[in-house]
């Protein structure tokens, strides 16, 4: 039975390492998702500046719509991490 419990407690150690890893390796593509905000929201500010009217308008929409769905995908990998649990 103790040689049972042995076996038991080392897996559970081995699934929480995995865990973990896991949980690491989604938080640097979680920074990755950011960085790509952040050049949106530099090239967004930079369209706003080199066009004028309904160009200007119509590249800011589609900047908001590609910003929209980074943040998204950042809310999702969020979601993810806090999904990682070991019983």
């Amino acid at each position: 039975l103790a040689r049972l419990e042995q076996l038991k407690q080392a897996m559970r150690s081995e699934t929480e390492n995995m865990v973990e890893q896991a949980k690491s390796d989604v938080e640097s593509h979680k920074n990755d998702i950011q960085q790509i905000i952040e050049v949106i929201n530099s090239t967004g500010q930079a369209l706003d500046g080199a066009f004028e009217g309904e160009v200007s308008e119509a590249a800011q929409t589609n900047v908001t719509k590609l910003k929209s769905k980074n943040i998204e995908m950042n809310t999702d990998f969020e979601f993810l991490v806090d999904s990682f649990e070991v019983n």
